[in-house]
């Protein structure tokens, strides 16, 4: 099998697992949340969409397991382009009047 089709499955395993998994404490923005990213990501993450609204779709602790960041790291669906990994916590502000 192929590094490329083992990556595939890994995360096709760990998406089926997270269907039947609590999200984890510590948490912020549970799946669904609607959020704004921030305007400014720093130089590291230029190349990301920035300012604009998104849905939250995991942490990647809840999809891969625990690990340091792991709740702190989102995966988002962004308006008008899909599905993005990884953002920062600290990048999104909940919005509420939507």
């Amino acid at each position: 099998m192929s590094r490329l089709a083992e990556a595939k499955a890994y995360t096709a395993a760990c998406m089926e697992r997270m269907k039947s998994r609590p999200e984890p404490k510590g948490q912020k923005f549970p799946a669904g949340t609607r959020v704004r990213i921030a305007d400014d990501l720093g130089s590291a993450m230029d190349h990301f969409p920035s300012g604009r609204n998104a849905t939250v779709k995991y942490t990647y602790a809840h999809a891969y397991g625990p690990c340091e960041r792991g709740v702190k790291s989102y995966c988002l669906d962004i308006d008008g382009r899909g599905q993005v990994s990884w953002y920062y916590e600290h990048q999104l502000t909940e919005i509420t009047d939507e």
